[in-house]
């Protein structure tokens, strides 16, 4: 029987957004076809599938798979690769890593845009509804496992849910949530179940990994296009499992952007933007942490700020959970954090950047899984993939993409690291202006004040208790224990 040698190559064609990588591999498709090559071109995004296909060239044969062209897109997608009846395939991230690697022997794999490569969902159960998830499921040493027998009744659920979902008139005992955790069950991810809050909720979570790596290791050849690669989580994860890198033949030249370019941080120097300080209630150009209903918070006196500094109509980047009740309609462009293949703002010169990147206390524990799992730490990859990747792929959208632009370029960003990153990548003249950090309501920094729970928090880290454990033993907040494990850990590297 002969075995078939694994692909360890990743072929990389990094550049800044808007170079041209998309183009490069558009150019070269025709050649590549007529050499021979199958190629699968996955994109993150059904918008980007469509943008991209149609860029295409005139009468150039192609198949796209995706939710927008077929009923049943794993189906279509595997028949369409095992039999080959189109050279050139157009598909998701999704969908291409949800068929079977071995499919993409003979293929040659080109990856628009880093995938994601791992997850980390959580959730809160009440008693009840964590009472209908252990029907199916067994409680032991924190985790949950799927009961002896059960994984048919598990299957049967999964599929009446989503059956459900789709319109049919059935009734499922499943929420949504639930269902994603039979899931992570029924995959074989690790789940586990914190320990009761006071009200007696549970956080049930897991750690999901992608299987992209073995899907890679079968291709013929891999191509992943993206404005950065060192250092993220895509990175961190390729290492793990023993891949190198090369450079694509799909490189653009790039001489970079030519706009002048001012950064503003909205936060002081050395401080972090985080959900906690940003939706503090703001109150007489100070801060309060019990937020009033109907009163403004941190983050809309910040906007109050930036926003008459603004010219045009600036992009504004920010969390759902930014509601901005002041805001007028009109007064900027409201765009989603993923802005990958947002192009049509390019007129614009200045955008708003408010959106946080931290690990919650959930992302936390499961870094720390897979720190314990790998013996590496996870967690500059998850700040570069959560916050600085996507702060880079807002900024870009705007006129700085566009070489011919002769207008200043404002970016208003949350922080230093943000600042920083940028400057780092591909906008190495731009100007780091502090001026409106000190004069946004931030309120107080805490570090300044010794908090006198933490000798007894330091303490039960020795002891090798959870966050959530040590939350309800001490009242001390799960983010603020995320931040003082690091400040911990790093004390004892020391």
């Amino acid at each position: 029987m002969t075995s078939i040698v694994q692909n360890k190559v990743i072929h990389t064609a990094v550049s800044a957004p808007g170079a041209g990588k998309t183009q490069a591999l558009i150019s070269q498709i025709s050649s590549l076809l007529s050499a021979g090559h199958s190629i699968v071109i996955a994109l993150p995004t059904l918008n980007l599938t469509d943008s991209f296909v149609d860029r295409l060239p005139a009468g150039m044969s192609y198949c796209a798979i995706n939710s927008n062209t077929c009923d049943h897109v794993g189906s279509e997608l595997v028949t369409a690769l095992k039999r080959k009846t189109s050279h050139l395939i157009i598909t998701t991230h999704q969908s291409i890593f949800a068929v079977g690697a071995d499919m993409l022997e003979g293929w040659m794999l080109v990856i628009d845009e880093l995938p994601p490569v791992v997850d980390f969902p959580a959730f809160l159960f009440e008693p009840s509804e964590l009472a209908q998830l252990l029907v199916n499921a067994v409680e032991q040493d924190g985790r949950l496992h799927i009961r002896e027998g059960c994984a048919d009744a598990i299957a049967t659920s999964l599929a009446t849910f989503k059956a459900v979902s789709a319109g049919a008139e059935r009734t499922s005992m499943l929420s949504k949530e639930g269902a994603r955790i039979y899931e992570c069950l029924l995959d074989g991810h690790p789940v586990f179940i914190d320990s009761a809050i006071p009200n007696g909720d549970r956080y049930v979570r897991s750690v999901v990994e992608s299987s992209c790596w073995d899907t890679f290791a079968a291709a013929e050849e891999v191509h992943v296009l993206a404005a950065s690669v060192i250092g993220s989580q895509f990175d961190d994860f390729a290492q793990v499992h023993e891949f190198t890198y090369a450079r694509s033949e799909f490189t653009p030249a790039f001489d970079g952007y030519t706009s002048a370019v001012t950064i503003y941080p909205v936060m002081p120097e050395g401080r972090k933007f985080s959900k906690t300080t940003m939706t503090m209630v703001a109150h007489d150009g100070s801060t309060m942490d019990q937020h009033k209903q109907g009163q403004a918070l941190v983050i809309d006196e910040v906007l109050k700020i930036v926003l008459p500094r603004a010219n045009g109509t600036p992009l504004l980047f920010s969390n759902n959970w930014a509601v901005f009740r002041w805001l007028p309609r009109d007064d900027v462009h409201r765009c989603s954090i993923d802005s990958r293949g947002l192009n049509e703002y390019q007129a614009e010169t200045d955008a708003i950047l408010l959106f946080g990147g931290n690990p919650s206390p959930s992302d936390q524990l499961g870094l720390e899984f897979l720190a314990t799992k790998y013996g590496r730490v996870f967690l500059q990859g998850f700040i570069i993939t959560r916050l600085l990747e996507p702060s880079l792929q807002a900024a870009t959208r705007t006129a700085v993409r566009d070489r011919s632009n002769t207008k200043p370029i404002q970016l208003f960003v949350q922080d230093g690291r943000v600042a920083d990153y940028l400057t780092a990548t591909y906008m190495p003249h731009a100007v780091i202006d502090w001026s409106l950090s000190v004069i946004c309501p931030l309120g107080e920094d805490r570090r300044k004040t010794v908090d006198v729970r933490r000798v007894q928090v330091c303490e039960l880290f020795v002891q090798g208790k959870k966050n959530a454990e040590i939350s309800r033993l001490t009242g001390v907040h799960r983010n603020t224990l995320s931040s003082w494990r690091e400040d911990w850990r790093a004390g004892q590297a020391a």
